[in-house]
């Protein structure tokens, strides 16, 4: 009986769904509007009766929707576009989040309530629904364009920040006060979840993939990539983080694999299907009895978030260096809440440390934000020129000029130290990340052995998991050592300048430290050790084991640190490639292209390339660049002929000068901008 309401559940979830979109296309009104309409409608709060019996189970598939939207994102926003807005998207993420935190704790005072009630609204308010943005900009069609990938980094950015949050506020509500050590270890897990995922799925998936594509079979990829992207969320869950970011790592990962195309037409409609539950789910969350009940105290929240996340998110931006009018537009883009705000209530509800009127309120506020959002992303450009119109010329020229000096500034901090330095410092955090997670593992084993066995391990069968997991080890803590004394060697660049670096021999401190950082991180490892190798002697044992493990690796087996080394190369590889630079070696089977200039330009509408073969454009005839690559919607198009057309929203490759280059972007783009 049970499987029968939940047919008839679904069936109504989708056919409401069809006919409220259906209606919101004729309207030529966002196709979410329609699902979170339709959720209100079925609802269980909605008079004269609930359309739905089995509200869990339609949750519970509504989260599979959270989770294939977010891997979706994953394919389509990769690990490149995330490392170019890097910085600039977690200053402005952070800075979004500190300022509605601010607004939310103050409009708590206001509204006279508890102190532990003012801080989870601002926690609330702090972070922005992705789901949401992702699922708007998909349907506006907005998904490639420059503040929609910043928008997309930003909000990664904050869903990690949004994990950092839970653990304060799981103190808060445990303790009353909060642990510093607890955020700092929620920090670093964090981190190392995300490097350990990313290192391990580039080194294993692309290559899983790649093997099931020569049996071109559709069916066979489809199933691989939904059990990836499934297990992506399971990990995630298991280590205590949202399914959503472990969506969205896992999304990345396989997006590093050639078949990217095959995957994406494969996967968006069961990217449609379930992200529409998952819209429809939100809706039934809206109660319009307790709506009217805290009238007041929502719609303050509500016109307090979309202006506090307009104002907090632009001016986060503006001061991460983006433009005003890029700024403006991420603004606006921001201005919901969404899951994890029913997460943060739901937390401070259970364990009794908010008012329980915080998590409806924080439904209500994350659906009306929800409605307006689409129609804020739509007006913004028109909303953003205005502000521009009434803004001094003064102010303008004082955000360009603040806006220049940034960019010089982050130029002139691309020193080969700054980058030599970087590079050592990734591996070296990729190394570590490795390392402590062998080190986890080999504890937990040993924790939960005597379950698994039914009987208390021999202490020698501890010393023997200990040991092997030593010797599996040695060659990270030689990595570990290596990197950290490179830092040192990088210092020595400084002995002309420095007198008394001069006096050292530099190859000898060099070896002298990396010695030094080996027995440190051996000892580290001892003590990791200890609760299960308790005496002196078994102690002994393990770092006579790995000395001598690292000493053989030294004198006689270099490739299998040449091997952990190859290893990260390709992943490092996969993350930092560009697609439309995969498409431009491909198309020149050689690396020396790049010592000529690559330029990247998106063909806007109203271009006058838009609708033309490169040949009736004569762009090498009239600039003296060559157009080298076309990046179309993930599909790579190396090395195009004459008569390949180019569409608005195409991303054209030119190859030439600079000056070459520069006469090819204006032909392009002369008429978007006039």
């Amino acid at each position: 009986m049970h499987s029968s309401h939940f047919l008839q559940d679904l069936a109504a979830v989708m056919v409401v769904a069809a006919a409220t979109t259906l209606l919101c296309r004729r309207l030529n009104q966002p196709v979410v509007i329609g699902y979170l309409l339709a959720g209100l409608i079925i609802g269980p709060f909605t008079p004269p009766f609930s359309l739905i019996h089995t509200i869990d189970s339609i949750h519970t598939t509504a989260e599979l929707g959270l989770v294939f939207l977010m891997f979706y994102l994953g394919l389509e926003f990769n690990l490149p576009k995330l490392r170019k807005v890097g910085f600039s998207a977690a200053l402005a993420a952070v800075l979004e989040v500190v300022g509605m935190f601010a607004i939310g704790f103050w409009l708590g005072g206001m509204f006279g309530w508890s102190r532990m009630d003012s801080i989870f609204l601002g926690a609330i308010l702090s972070i922005s629904s992705t789901a949401i943005i992702v699922k708007v900009f998909s349907d506006l069609k907005m998904s490639h364009e420059e503040f929609a990938q910043a928008v997309f980094g930003i909000l990664i950015l904050e869903d990690i920040v949004a994990i950092v949050i839970l653990s304060v506020l799981s103190g808060l509500s445990n303790t009353g006060s909060v642990e510093v050590s607890r955020v700092a270890a929620a920090t670093i897990k964090i981190i190392f979840f995300v490097i350990l995922f990313l290192i391990i799925g580039l080194s294993l998936v692309p290559r899983i993939i790649h093997w099931t594509a020569r049996f071109r079979s559709r069916e066979m990829m489809g199933i691989l990539i939904l059990g990836f992207c499934l297990s992506g969320a399971l990990i995630a869950s298991w280590c205590g983080f949202s399914v959503a970011l472990g969506g969205f790592l896992m999304g990345a990962v396989v997006a590093a694999s050639k078949e990217i195309e095959t995957i994406e037409e494969w996967f968006q409609p069961v990217r449609d299907m379930f992200s529409a539950i998952f819209f429809v789910s939100a809706g039934m969350l809206l109660q319009p009895g307790l709506l009217w009940k805290y009238k007041g105290a929502i719609l303050v929240v509500v016109l307090a978030t979309l202006a506090g996340k307009v104002l907090s998110g632009t001016a986060g931006s503006v001061l991460a260096g983006f433009r005003l009018k890029t700024s403006a537009k991420i603004g606006f883009s921001l201005a919901q809440i969404g899951e994890f705000s029913f997460v943060i209530a739901s937390l401070g509800v259970s364990s009794k440390a908010a008012s329980e009127f915080l998590y409806p309120l924080a439904v209500m506020v994350s659906t009306m934000t929800a409605f307006c959002t689409p129609y804020m992303i739509r007006f913004s450009d028109t909303a953003v020129d205005r502000l521009i119109k009434i803004s001094p010329p003064g102010v303008l020229k004082a955000l360009d000029a603040y806006h220049d000096r940034l960019n010089r500034r982050h130029e002139r901090e691309k020193s080969p130290e700054t980058v030599i330095f970087s590079k050592y410092l990734i591996r070296l955090v990729a190394y570590a990340a490795l390392l402590a997670s062998l080190v986890l593992a080999v504890q937990a084993l040993c924790r939960f052995s005597p379950h698994i066995l039914n009987a208390e391990p021999h202490l020698y069968l501890f010393l023997t998991a200990w040991m092997a997991a030593g010797i599996l080890s040695a060659p990270l803590m030689m990595l570990i050592s290596k990197y950290a004394s490179h830092f040192i060697l990088l210092l020595s660049t400084m002995s002309s300048r420095s007198p008394v670096l001069k006096y050292f021999n530099i190859r000898l401190f060099y070896n002298t430290v990396n010695i030094i950082f080996f027995i440190l991180i051996g000892s580290l490892y001892l003590k990791a050790a200890n609760p299960w190798t308790p005496s002196v002697f078994h102690s002994f044992l393990l770092g006579f084991g790995i000395f001598f493990s690292g000493l053989y690796l030294t004198v006689h087996s270099k490739s299998v640190i040449e091997g952990f080394e190859t290893l990260l190369d390709e992943v490092f590889g996969l993350a930092t490639s560009e697609p439309t630079r995969q498409a431009v070696l491909k198309s020149a089977g050689r690396e020396s292209i790049f010592e000529s200039i690559t330029r990247q330009v998106m063909v806007k509408a109203g271009s006058p390339a838009a609708h033309h073969s490169i040949r009736d454009l004569r762009i090498r005839e009239l600039t003296g660049a060559s157009v080298v690559a076309v990046y179309r919607q993930g599909k790579h198009i190396a090395n195009p002929s004459p008569d390949t057309k180019i569409l608005p929203e195409d991303v054209l490759i030119f190859l030439g000068g600079e000056q070459e280059c520069n006469k090819a972007q204006e032909l392009v783009q002369m008429t978007a901008q006039a």
